[in-house]
C-alpha cells in the first residue's frame, strides 16, 4: 500500500476501534493533568523566584531525563507490550504528583526540590512518549493509520486546551496546592482508562541488547533522508517556537504583559483554542494539502505569532500571537507525525517515534535554558523576537531549497519482516475480556 491517499484520514473513524477509543479518552485526561501540572509548575517557580532563568533550569530538569532516555523507551517499545510502557510512565508521573502535593501543602516545596520532582517526572515521561506514539499503530488496522495518528494529534489538542482552563481557573481561585491536587486526580482518572486498553499485538522488534536494538533504529533513520529532515525540522519549531509557547510562557505572561497566573492561563488557553481550530482545519479540507506546502506555512505562522506576541505590550494582540502559534504547533506536529508513521516499518516504529521525540524534547530545554538566561541579560521581549524571526528565515531557507519535498515521498513499508501487519481489534469485538499480553 503506497500513498496516503489509500488511508481513511477522517481522524475520528479510527474511534470506531473500542481499543483505541479508550485509549483515546486516557490519553487525553493524562494530557490535561500534564499541561495542568506544567503551567502550574513555571507559575510557582516565579512566584518563588521572579527569574526566567529558574523557569528555564525547571524545564530543562524536567526534560533532560526524558531526552536521554525516551530513546532507550522506543527499544523497549518494540521489544515488550507498548500499554505497559505507557502504564509505567504515568504510574511513576502520579506518584511524583503526590509527592509535590504532600511537601506545598507542608510549606516546604523550595526551587530545588521542584527541580529534583521535575527531573523524575522527565525520568518518567521517557517511558511515556514513545508507546504514546506507537501505540495507535497497534490499535487500528493498517489502512486506519493516518486517521488514528491525526486522533492521537488532536487528544494533545484538546488537553492542550483544557489543561490550561483548568490551570487558570484552580490557580486564580486556589492557587498551585489546588492545582496540583487536580492533576493528580485527573492523571488518576485517565491511568484507569488505560488499564482497560487491550490488544493481541506481538512485538517484531527482535532481540538483542537495548544497546543493539537503538543503534540499529539510529541506522534505519540515518539511511532514510526524509527522517532526517522531519528530525531537524522538530528541533527547530521547539528550540525556537514551542519553547515560548510552553516552559517560558510564565515568563512572557509576567514580562510582556505585567501579569501573573491570570495572562499564563489566557496565553495558554489561547494556544490550546488556536490548535482546537488546527484541529477541525486539518480534519477537512487540511487533510489534502501536500505535506510539503503545510509544513512551510507552519513554520512560517509559527514565527509570525512569536513577532506579534514579542511586539506589542496589550494582551489583546498577544492572545493573536498565540492563537497562531498553538495552531502551528498543532498543525506541525500532525504533519510531521503522519510523514514518519505513514512510512516506517512497524518493526522500528517505537525507536523511530522515540528519535523524533527527542527531537523536540531536546529542542524545548536546551531553548529553555539558552533563552531564558539570555532574556534575563537583555529582556525577554528581544530575545523572542529574536526567536520569531529566526523561525520566519528557517521556513523561507527550507523551502527556497526545496528540502520539504522529501516530506511528500510515499514508500512501501514492509511490515517488520511479516507478512502480517499490527493485530487491531475490530469495530465490534467486546474486547472488554482481558487477553494474555
Amino acid at each position: 500500500m503506497t500513498g496516503e491517499s489509500l488511508h481513511v484520514t477522517n481522524p475520528f473513524s479510527a474511534l470506531r476501534y473500542p481499543a483505541f477509543a479508550r485509549f483515546a479518552l486516557g490519553s487525553t485526561f493524562c494530557g490535561v493533568a500534564q499541561f495542568l501540572a506544567g503551567l502550574a509548575t513555571p507559575f510557582l517557580i516565579n512566584q518563588l523566584t521572579d527569574s526566567n532563568s529558574w523557569v528555564g533550569a525547571a524545564s530543562f530538569a524536567a526534560l533532560l531525563p526524558a531526552v536521554i532516555g525516551t530513546p532507550f523507551a522506543g527499544a523497549l517499545a518494540d521489544q515488550m507490550d507498548r500499554r505497559l510502557l505507557l502504564l509505567g510512565g504515568i504510574g511513576l508521573q502520579s506518584l511524583v504528583m503526590v509527592a509535590i502535593v504532600v511537601l506545598y501543602t507542608s510549606d516546604r516545596l523550595t526551587p530545588w526540590f521542584i527541580l529534583g520532582l521535575n527531573f523524575v517526572g522527565g525520568s518518567a515521561s521517557s517511558f511515556l512518549w514513545a508507546p504514546t506514539q506507537s501505540l495507535a499503530a497497534v490499535l487500528v488496522p493498517r489502512e486506519s493509520l493516518a486517521a488514528a495518528v491525526r486522533m492521537v494529534s488532536i487528544t494533545f489538542t484538546v488537553a492542550r486546551s483544557v489543561g490550561p482552563v483548568v490551570a487558570a481557573l484552580t490557580l486564580a481561585f486556589g492557587g498551585p496546592g489546588l492545582a496540583f491536587s487536580v492533576a493528580l486526580g485527573i492523571y488518576l482518572v485517565g491511568f484507569s482508562v488505560l488499564t482497560t486498553v487491550r490488544t493481541e499485538w506481538s512485538p517484531t522488534g527482535g532481540g538483542g541488547s537495548l544497546r543493539s536494538q537503538l543503534g540499529d533504529g539510529i541506522a534505519y533513520v540515518r539511511a532514510r533522508p526524509e527522517m532526517r529532515l522531519a528530525f531537524r525540522l522538530a528541533f527547530t519549531v521547539a528550540s525556537h517556537g514551542a519553547v515560548f509557547a510552553f516552559s517560558l510562557t510564565a515568563g512572557v505572561a509576567d514580562d510582556l504583559y505585567g501579569l501573573g497566573g491570570g495572562g499564563l492561563g489566557v496565553l495558554a488557553t489561547s494556544a490550546g483554542v488556536g490548535s482546537l481550530l488546527a484541529s477541525a482545519y486539518i480534519s477537512g479540507p487540511g487533510s489534502r494539502v501536500a505535506r510539503s506546502v503545510m509544513e512551510h506555512r507552519n513554520i512560517l505562522f509559527y514565527g509570525f505569532g512569536l513577532v506579534v506576541v514579542a511586539s506589542t505590550g496589550w494582551m489583546a494582540v498577544g492572545i493573536v500571537g498565540y492563537l497562531c502559534m498553538g495552531a502551528a504547533h498543532m498543525l506541525h506536529g500532525t504533519t510531521l507525525s503522519t510523514a514518519l508513521q505513514i512510512r516506517v516499518d512497524d518493526a522500528y516504529r517505537g525507536r523511530v517515534m522515540s528519535v523524533f521525540l527527542v527531537a523536540v524534547l531536546s529542542g524545548i530545554p536546551l531553548g529553555g535554558l539558552a533563552f531564558g538566561i539570555l532574556s534575563d541579560l537583555v529582556g525577554l521581549r528581544w530575545v523572542a523576537l529574536g526567536a520569531g524571526c529566526l523561525l520566519v528565515i528557517h521556513a523561507l531557507a527550507f523551502h527556497q531549497r526545496g528540502m520539504l519535498a522529501m516530506l511528500d515521498n510515499e514508500v512501501e513499508v514492509a511490515g517488520g519482516g511479516s507478512d502480517s501487519g499490527p493485530v487491531a481489534e475490530t469495530p465490534d469485538s467486546g474486547d472488554d475480556q482481558p487477553t494474555d499480553d
